[in-house]
């Protein structure tokens, strides 16, 4: 688990609206426990407010208190397609990778079932709600290659065989890899020398939750309500390195180590000294798991045209199981324009392993106001989430609590408590006509870092019957700005090869839905 955890931790950077491109167990946690706004598109092109604001499907894994404002049953279905791009520069060299996605956003129904009170004197109707929210996509795909002439991935190689056994004495039949005079292993490698390097990370997955959920109306003037959510996310990243170089010299091998057995012609390992090499690392990361939640809602209206919301959510407890498959290999030539192979070719004997644990994810609370006018609205929420209370636990069965308690001391070092704030707003050109825009403003969850991240999105929806109706909204994502590094240095004195990232992203969704 070390070499899967220490490689996947390093090789990666990130991005703050996804899942990292590779995650260490403490990116991890936070990727389960971080929602994006979930639900119809009308809802969504509002910014995602919906704390004080009821009537819509997203109601039922929002605030379930907003079911109380339907007076009759409903149904929809919301698809989108996700557009993601990365450009980045690695020693100079510029690379574009687009990916587009298709997939299923939300569907969920309302079942409204009325009391025949008197009208605005005590229950109205109890209303019920089932739907499947995605709450985060993962798709990403980031690719970049280069020269560097500075120095090799068998550096970070060499710092990881000191602190893992058996991937040293896996990795040593590589023969790209000495042991120095002082006990230390060191590249066989040209460090100073052109080597072409290239990243391809492609990620999958996404984060579902089913949401159960009930709200009713207590004499138009208070709305109550409670949700049970079934979450579940899988996670895949398939990280592949390419590098391909020249070994050194037996000479150049006996500067670091006089007694070298890379010195002597008649061992095999002075076989592989001055020739090319091609090394290939792939590392398959895959999470899956899935949680329980329950969350309680309440909307008051102190006049018709106010409401005023709150919304709690509790923790979710997500029992996570990761799978990790690592395949290395080398193949070794005469030079660079050879296609034969000179020797045998070296293939990895350490193949990943299984893990379970489970990720604990803060509470969540909301409060929201919303203003109606003759012919539209204006809503905004105010949602809290303190990350550094996010809970990493051992399985049962051979728990290592140290470990633990290192995990959660990390977490709590490097997250804290944070506010989103969501604004929007709608417009009625006609009836049946409206436009609709808004803001999802993200607080970092790092500590020390106080840049905000956005969602800005805007959209039209459209009455086509009484009971019919269609909404289409589009969904532009902060461009991030990241370095993405390919490897540590660790101890060496060298810099470390970094890819410059830039990635946007655009989320487009059409809603269409049918009242009953």
């Amino acid at each position: 688990m070390k070499r899967t955890l220490l490689f996947t931790l390093f090789i990666a950077g990130f991005s703050s609206f996804h899942t990292a491109n590779a995650q260490s167990l403490i990116d991890n946690a936070l990727s389960v426990s971080r929602d994006l706004n979930s639900g119809t598109a009308r809802f969504k092109a509002m910014g995602g407010v919906g704390t004080a604001l009821g009537g819509d499907i997203s109601s039922i894994s929002g605030n379930p208190a907003g079911l109380g404002f339907y007076g009759q049953s409903d149904f929809s279905i919301s698809v989108n397609y996700l557009n993601n791009s990365n450009r980045s520069n690695f020693f100079g060299n510029s690379t574009t990778q687009q990916q587009g996605t298709l997939g299923l956003e939300n569907v969920g129904v309302v079942i409204h079932y009325p009391t025949f009170n008197a009208p605005d004197y005590g229950w109205q109707n109890f209303n019920f709600g089932f739907s499947v929210d995605r709450q985060n996509n993962f798709a990403d795909h980031l690719n970049y290659s280069g020269i560097n002439a500075d120095n090799s991935i068998m550096h970070y190689y060499s710092d990881l065989m000191e602190d893992d056994n058996a991937f040293a004495s896996d990795f040593l039949s590589s023969y790209l890899v000495d042991v120095d005079r002082n006990g230390r292993y060191v590249p066989t490698v040209l460090e100073a020398d052109p080597k072409a390097q290239q990243i391809d990370v492609i990620t999958k997955g996404a984060k579902y939750r089913a949401n159960v959920s009930v709200g009713g109306n207590y004499s138009n003037k208070f709305y109550i309500g409670a949700t049970f959510g079934f979450t579940s996310f899988k996670y895949d990243s398939k990280n592949t390195f390419y590098e391909g170089g020249w070994t050194k010299t037996a000479a150049e091998i006996g500067q670091d180590n006089p007694n070298s057995e890379f010195l002597d012609p008649g061992k095999p390992a002075y076989q592989y000294t001055d020739i090319n090499y091609d090394l290939d690392d792939f590392n398959d990361i895959y999470y899956e798991g899935s949680g329980v939640n329950m969350g309680i809602g309440m909307i008051y209206k102190p006049s018709w045209d106010w409401n005023i919301g709150l919304n709690i959510t509790t923790p979710t407890w997500t029992a996570i199981r990761e799978e990790s498959r690592i395949e290395t290999s080398a193949q070794y030539y005469q030079s660079e324009n050879s296609d034969t192979p000179l020797h045998p070719s070296y293939y990895s004997e350490l193949t990943g392993g299984v893990y379970d644990y489970t990720i604990i994810s803060p509470w969540k609370t909301s409060v929201g106001l919303t203003k109606f006018f003759s012919r539209g609205l204006l809503s905004a929420d105010l949602e809290y989430i303190n990350y550094s209370s996010i809970k990493y636990r051992e399985s049962a069965g051979g728990a290592d609590y140290s470990f633990e308690n290192q995990q959660n001391l990390a977490i709590q070092n490097l997250y804290r408590g944070t506010f989103n704030f969501k604004v929007g707003g709608e417009f009625l050109f006609t009836d049946r006509l409206a436009a609709r825009a808004g803001m999802h403003l993200l607080g970092s969850p790092y500590k020390g870092a106080e840049e905000m991240d956005y969602i800005a999105s805007a959209g039209l929806g459209y009455v086509i019957t009484n009971s019919i109706y269609v909404d289409l909204t589009a969904q532009q994502y902060k461009a991030i700005n990241y370095n993405h590094h390919a490897y540590p240095m660790g101890s060496w004195d060298s810099p470390i090869p970094t890819a410059k990232v830039k990635n946007n992203r655009t989320n487009v969704v059409l809603t269409l839905g049918a009242k009953f």
